[in-house]
């Protein structure tokens, strides 16, 4: 499974240099490039993004005080001219520090530092949905809760937090959208923006940038309108044939 990344630098050919490495590491996957973390905001609101290959020195907002300010913030690879900043990057959980200039051969050591850090979230990942059949368990106020995934209605992220509907009750456990994309049958959920999975047969309605499912209007990203229309509607629409 590959690595989404978001390349983040206000330096054209750092940020072109930088996406050129991700394109040729083939655990890695490019979802954009930024020249700023303003800019940046707007994709991580819009689509999943698991990796940032982040500047520190930028105009504006630092990489440093961006990543302070997201409250769910993905794996970080700060980037910069400066050693300085070093501490306080690793302050900040950073899997690596790169600075520039920056060969292929040390940006694939940070790469690979990347990919060991997500096989051993998947390794501890608590659910295992797709290989229990029809139900997995969450842990809620002490107790082990069986849900059964053809009630669940859909997931709604909030901070740390993972809020499960279905029809009869809403559930809070300590979990993250990014771990149940992972292991949720991908032919019954979808992820249809950065705080929704959605069970695709509960769907009753779609219209423009959102779903519908009991009565609650659920946003979907702007990047997976096609993505949903293609799932639910495309080879099922009735219409008058002209």
């Amino acid at each position: 499974m590959k690595i989404s990344c978001l390349v983040i630098d206000d330096e054209p050919v750092a940020r072109k240099g930088l996406a050129l490495y991700v394109e040729q590491t083939p655990f890695l996957e490019l979802v954009g490039t930024c020249k700023s973390a303003l800019e940046a905001t707007s994709i991580l609101h819009e689509q999943e993004v698991e990796l940032l290959f982040l500047d520190i020195q930028m105009p504006e907002l630092s990489g440093i005080d961006f990543m302070k300010s997201l409250e769910q913030p993905p794996a970080v690879i700060f980037t910069t001219a400066y050693r300085d900043y070093a501490i306080e990057g690793f302050e900040l959980n950073a899997l690596d520090y790169l600075v520039k200039p920056i060969s292929f051969q040390r940006f694939l050591k940070a790469a690979n530092k990347a990919q060991s850090h997500f096989e051993m979230l998947r390794q501890q990942s608590p659910v295992a949905a797709s290989e229990r059949d029809d139900y997995f368990f969450i842990k809620s106020d002490g107790q082990f809760i069986r849900i059964r995934l053809e009630n669940v209605l859909y997931f709604e992220s909030e901070k740390d937090y993972v809020f499960i509907y279905t029809r009869q009750k809403r559930y809070l456990t300590l979990l993250s959208l990014k771990q149940l994309e992972k292991e949720l049958p991908e032919d019954r959920f979808l992820r249809v923006h950065r705080s929704f999975i959605v069970s695709l047969d509960k769907v009753e309605l779609m219209e423009g940038n959102q779903v519908v499912i009991a009565d609650r209007k659920i946003p979907v990203s702007r990047t997976l309108q096609e993505t949903i229309y293609n799932k639910l509607i495309a080879g099922r629409l009735w219409k008058r044939d002209m």
